[in-house]
């Protein structure tokens, strides 16, 4: 995966949901945003049940429904 030409892990799948390590702080980094705006979207995605977070991990709950909000297929 890449976002703005930085290599991001690739997810790992526990179950039939991949993760994704990577802290709110790196996020924001690699998107080139504040931290807090990172956990407010973030939030806002787990809200709406696409994705589920945790420590340090983020589980891809809803691939679909991920990338309608994001704008891609």
């Amino acid at each position: 995966m890449h976002l703005r030409g930085r290599h991001l892990p690739r997810p790992r799948r526990r179950g039939r949901s991949p993760q994704i390590a990577l802290t709110h702080q790196q996020i924001a980094a690699l998107a080139g945003t504040s931290r807090e705006t990172t956990t407010k979207v973030l939030r806002d995605f787990a809200d709406k049940q696409p994705i589920r977070l945790a420590r340090g991990r983020i589980s891809v709950l809803e691939r679909e429904q991920l990338a309608d909000h994001a704008g891609g297929s």
